[in-house]
Parts: C-alpha cells; sequence; structure tokens
C-alpha cells in the first residue's frame, strides 16, 4: 500500500503546482482533504473490485485446495486420535438418545425438571464435543482447548445438578429470570451505539417482573451469578471453582485456567499457542497448524465421558452398564492415540 500512498502525494504536489498565484494556491490547500476523501474513496472502491475479482476468479480457490491439502497431512498424523474420538463421541449422542426416548415420556408426565434438565445439559456436551473435533481436524488447537473449556463449565454444571438433586435444579432453572432480565438491560443500555432495535418498554416490564418475582422468593443473592447455588453449597459469593470442588474436579483448575488464556487477550497467549508447540521459532500464527492436539482432544474426550456417565448413571440397567464401561475404555484410548501421535512426531523432529 506504499505505492498507493506515493501515488497519493505525487497527485497532491502536482495539483499545488498547478497554481498560478499565492491565492489560488491557498485555495487549492484547502481543498486538500476534500481531494484525499475523494481519492481514497475511488482508489478505495476501484482496488477491492481488482482484488474481488483475482479471488473470485481463483485466488480463492487455490487457498481452498491449499487447505484441503493440509487437512489430509493432519488427519494423517493424528488418524487414530481423531478416529477414537469421532467414535466416542458417536457413542456418546447414541447413549443419551437412548436414555432419553426411554425415560422422557415418564419424565415429562411426572414433571421431572432434573432430568429435561441434565439431557439438555448432555446434548450441549455432545455439540460442543462435535465443534471440538471439528476444530481440531481443521488445524485449531487453541481454539479446541477454548471449547474444552466450555465443556468442562457443562459437565461440572451437571454434575453438580446431579449430586444436588430436584430442589436445585428448580433454581437453576430459575436462574433463567436474572440472566434475562440483566441482558436484556444490558442491551437496552447499548443499543444506540450498537444500532440495533432495542427491547420494547412492555416486554423490559415483564422481564423485571419475572425477576423481582424470583427475587422475592430467594433472596438478593440469587440475582449473583451462581446464586442458583448457594443453597446446595452453604455459602454465599459461590464462583465456578466452588462447583468443581464439589464434585471433585477441582484438580483441573490448571487446565481450565490454562485453556481461558485462548479466550482472554493475556500477554501469554500472543506469546505461546498449542499450535507452535512443535517449533521453537517465535511464529505469528494466524491459520492452521497440525500441532497441539493432544491435550484438547484428551480433555474433551474426558469432559464427554464424565457427563456421559452421570447421564447413564440415572438409570443403572445393564445396557447403561455396559455402555458405560464403553465409554471409560474409549476415553483412555483416545488419550493414548493422540499421546503417541504426539510423542511420534518429537521424536521424528
Amino acid at each position: 500500500m506504499k505505492i498507493l500512498e506515493d501515488e497519493l502525494n505525487r497527485t497532491i504536489k502536482d495539483l499545488i503546482s498547478s497554481a498560478k498565484t499565492e491565492e489560488e494556491a491557498e485555495f487549492l490547500v484547502n481543498q486538500i482533504p476534500e481531494k484525499i476523501n475523494e481519492i481514497l474513496e475511488s482508489t478505495t472502491k476501484s482496488l477491492l473490485k481488482s482484488v474481488k475479482l483475482d479471488a473470485y476468479q481463483g485466488g480463492l480457490e487455490e487457498q481452498r485446495k491449499i487447505y484441503e491439502e493440509f487437512k489430509v497431512r493432519n488427519y494423517i498424523r493424528w488418524k487414530d486420535g481423531f478416529d477414537a474420538f469421532e467414535l466416542l463421541i458417536s457413542l456418546c449422542i447414541e447413549a443419551g438418545s437412548d436414555l432419553n426416548e426411554e425415560m422422557r415420556p415418564h419424565a415429562a408426565a411426572t414433571g421431572n425438571l432434573l432430568f429435561d434438565i441434565q439431557t439438555r445439559l448432555h446434548a450441549k456436551a455432545c455439540l460442543i464435543a462435535r465443534e471440538i473435533f471439528c476444530l481440531l481436524t481443521n488445524g485449531f488447537a487453541d481454539a479446541a482447548h477454548s471449547r474444552w473449556r466450555a465443556l468442562h463449565e457443562v459437565t461440572v454444571t451437571a454434575m453438580f445438578l446431579a449430586k444436588s438433586g430436584p430442589e436445585i435444579a428448580v433454581r437453576y432453572s430459575h436462574h433463567e429470570f436474572v440472566d434475562s432480565y440483566k441482558g436484556a438491560n444490558q442491551h437496552r443500555k447499548y443499543a444506540p451505539r450498537l444500532k440495533a432495535e432495542t427491547i420494547s418498554d412492555e416486554d423490559l416490564a415483564s422481564l423485571k417482573s419475572s425477576y423481582d418475582e424470583i427475587i422475592s422468593l430467594y433472596g438478593a443473592e440469587f440475582a449473583k451469578p451462581y446464586g442458583w447455588a448457594d443453597q446446595a453449597l452453604g455459602k454465599k459469593n459461590v464462583n465456578f471453582s466452588d462447583l468443581e470442588l464439589a464434585v471433585a474436579l477441582d484438580h483441573w483448575r490448571p487446565y481450565y485456567k490454562w485453556a481461558s488464556q485462548n479466550i482472554h487477550a493475556g500477554v501469554k497467549t500472543i506469546r505461546t499457542s498449542l499450535g507452535t508447540t512443535d517449533t521453537t521459532d517465535d511464529l505469528l500464527l494466524v491459520g492452521s497448524s497440525d500441532s497441539g492436539m493432544a491435550d484438547p482432544g484428551h480433555s474433551a474426550a474426558i469432559s464427554l465421558s464424565q457427563i456421559t456417565l452421570t447421564l447413564l448413571a440415572i438409570s443403572p440397567n445393564v445396557d447403561n452398564t455396559v455402555m458405560m464401561k464403553m465409554i471409560s475404555i474409549l476415553s483412555t484410548e483416545v488419550g493414548e492415540a493422540f499421546l503417541k501421535a504426539h510423542k511420534a512426531a518429537k521424536n521424528n523432529s
């Protein structure tokens, strides 16, 4: 783009040089900002048109071809881990679907809210696991790791609710009124700057009415992010680490913090990444990499297994017990396969 800047400077110089009198030169100088805007406007549109033409006539297709070739290499390197993880996801989806089909009618008839929440959390976990698989096979280990953080949160929440029982499930469900009202207020505040349609006074009033009713029922502490869990833990100001501790998953806190680095803008995440684990070069990674799949892949397999086993424990029959054992074995195999591929690459480097 330095070429365009030099051309712009020459145009301005020629414009001023064309003046025959001092008054005319002063007039032209005053016109420079407007002329610059005109030049930039026309140049930008012309250049963008040229860029689009090149891209649509083959440039993008060539990039896609290179990317597809990368995906093949990435799959070959991590094949055993990818295959085992994909199979695990399929088994967990099948297990959740079968249990839901078996128990949903009775749960609906008896108003079993805890069952409904657990199946929905499990479905969400399966969806996130598929997202993680997609990111891994496309070469985005750091993004997969950040999505594992979400999977871990869903898993911990499901396990906490299963342990705490129906009453806490009701509180968890009612917390939606808190989130909705707070979210509506925040959106309303920034809607003008977002150039978005704001929520109507009537809708906001309805949300506030539900919010006030819930706060009146549970108390002011309920309005906090994890206020729904206060009663189960017997403490105020509950945070996510308290839930982890309650279900004996607090040992995952270092990994949770590590995964959080890929979400937030801390300095560590701009200097190191899973995608650069196979090199000592100071790279500015802006695309796919076939490095770093082991940790997010294995972590995701463990979390998905944990929430699936929690769900299947609702109905501990022979079929579900066998499925639980299969999932546990396969989860271990996922980790072993990813680790083997990781070590093989290190030994060959």
